[in-house]
């Protein structure tokens, strides 16, 4: 139950991304419009990926906090802690590929 309700709520929040191809000028032809298109859709992740982390860091510390001497709530909030920061890195690379991708097509 708990993975179909996390589905539809990513399906709820990335749904406006089908709406890109609505616009006056939908075909991509020229480089520029495929890296603002990127830039669009890097925005938005990176937007749900910032909250997903906070939301994360915030939980691991309140689990931090109230473990009450639990080893293995502690255990629990440092691997939620450290998956966080694997998704911070993650966005940082994401945004160092999207300069690579940037570059690449316009040919610097």
């Amino acid at each position: 139950m708990k993975k179909i309700s996390i589905i539809l709520a990513l399906g709820v929040v990335l749904c406006p991304l089908l709406l890109f191809a609505q616009g006056p000028d939908p075909i991509l032809t020229h480089p520029e419009q495929v890296i603002q298109l990127l830039n669009r859709i890097l925005n938005y992740v990176w937007t749900i990926m910032g909250i997903i982390v906070v939301m994360m860091l915030l939980y691991a510390g309140f689990t931090f906090v109230t473990a009450a001497g639990s080893d293995e709530k502690v255990e629990n909030a440092k691997k939620m802690i450290k998956w966080a920061l694997v998704g911070i890195v993650v966005m940082l690379l994401s945004g160092g590929i999207m300069l690579l991708i940037e570059n690449f097509l316009r040919g610097a």
